[in-house]
């Protein structure tokens, strides 16, 4: 049987900042509306006429042919945007840095060819401070990205460029290049038929959310999240990472504490408080101290933040899982032994009584959780959190979902609070 693979349209370089460049250049090349769009967003009224624009790789302005082989294209800028008198140059990076030496010597090259008018753009990961050139901007690669996102229903070559970004950062990431930022930008968690979940994907996207929930102050300041931690070193099987509280304890293991998950898959996303079986300290005594009265007010706090939060939307499901695991292997997905999930709302007949369809009052779920953590002899995790879900009423098909989650585990504060009092 003969195996044809199919090489990506933009894949004609081996470096990644090449491929990126060259992916951009592409689609700015064939589709006339995408280019002034790009020039309208990135440097304003620099061309008076979009008229006869040119657009170069690894090459100078009116060069006869353009480098192939990326060792001689060293010196050279990365691409050129240019017609009878202005000249924009383009110079990107991903895990180098832009230096001023290279962005002033671009400027001096292009000169040399007739150009007096000139501008620069840097596309960057991480934008570099410490440059300030009169004639030169620094965007971000997500600064593209999202710019692209928005133009994909006017443009088909748009569309293209997006989903190769995805393509491409998922290659990087696995291959280490990009070991910090991102080169696109969240905009939502949703799979469906038309965007199927795959781990890669998934993966991806846990990694741009977690990168917006670290920046997100909020969860530093009003639920003492750890936000310098660095989670889960490898995401190897189930597609989760979880967030730490600041209790000012070196060389703490994730699971010795009281934590934040958040994990997905192809149906929901879930964000949960989770208690670990191994639990240590003075979280320990708490959670094992609490009387059923107690510990049944605290559920219905949880259950009523997130009531006045999200409302009896069909987009979510306040929950509390329970669960036995296993490892065959450290890189092994789990083997669950036992699992109980359920609705947290069927535990309180005035929050029930509400839903839509209305659900039936059930205490004994919550009764059972609670006799299970006071007396269990097994490694039972306990979990208090929600689902929200990938259908119409969706909350996390956006780019603030970041914030849905920070509402999400502050419902859980009355829980949290009392842990660590």
């Amino acid at each position: 049987m003969l195996l044809l693979v199919m090489k990506n349209i933009f894949d004609q370089y081996s470096q990644p900042e090449n491929k990126l460049t060259h992916s951009l250049a592409s689609c700015l090349y064939e589709d006339k509306y995408l280019l002034n769009s790009f020039l309208k967003s990135f440097c304003g009224k620099f061309f008076n006429n979009s008229s006869y624009i040119e657009i170069e790789e690894q090459t100078l302005p009116n060069d006869q042919y353009t480098i192939v082989d990326e060792q001689d294209s060293k010196g050279l800028p990365d691409a050129v945007i240019y017609n009878e008198d202005r000249c924009l140059i383009i110079e990107s990076k991903v895990s180098s840095k832009l230096t001023k030496n290279q962005l002033e010597r671009h400027e001096r090259t292009v000169k040399r060819r007739g150009f007096e008018v000139i501008k620069g753009i840097g596309i960057v990961v991480d934008i570099v401070p410490s440059i300030q050139l009169n004639n030169w901007k620094q965007i971000t690669w997500n600064e593209v990205y999202s710019w692209a996102h928005k133009e994909k229903r006017k443009s088909d070559w748009a569309k293209k460029l997006t989903e190769y970004f995805k393509v491409l950062e998922q290659n990087m990431v696995e291959e280490k290049y990009l070991k910090g930022g991102s080169i696109t930008e969240f905009t939502g968690i949703h799979f469906d038929k038309d965007t199927p979940y795959t781990f890669r994907e998934g993966k991806r996207q846990l990694k741009l959310i977690f990168n917006k929930m670290r920046k997100n102050n909020d969860f530093k300041r009003h639920l003492n999240i750890d936000i310098k931690h660095a989670g889960r070193p490898r995401i190897s099987n189930n597609v989760w990472d979880y967030l730490t509280f600041d209790k000012r304890v070196k060389d703490k293991k994730f699971n010795d504490e009281v934590h934040l998950t958040v994990g997905l898959n192809q149906d929901f996303l879930e964000a949960d408080l989770t208690i670990p079986y191994n639990i240590k300290g003075k979280t320990r005594k708490k959670f094992y101290s609490l009387c059923w009265e107690n510990f049944k007010d605290m559920i219905y706090k949880v259950a009523i933040n997130y009531n006045k939060t999200f409302g009896n939307s069909n987009g979510y499901k306040p929950q509390i899982v329970m669960a036995q695991r296993r490892y065959p292997s450290q890189n092994s997905p789990a083997i669950h032994d036992a699992l109980l999930t359920f609705d947290i709302r069927t535990a309180f007949p005035d929050i029930s009584s509400n839903l839509k369809p209305e659900q039936k009052y059930q205490e004994e779920w919550l009764r059972t959780v609670y006799e299970l953590n006071n007396n269990k002899r097994s490694n039972l995790q306990f979990q208090l959190g929600v689902r929200f879900f990938y259908n119409k009423d969706t909350f996390v098909n956006n780019k603030d979902a970041d914030k849905v989650l920070y509402k999400s585990f502050l419902s859980c504060k009355p829980f949290i609070d009392y842990l660590f009092s």
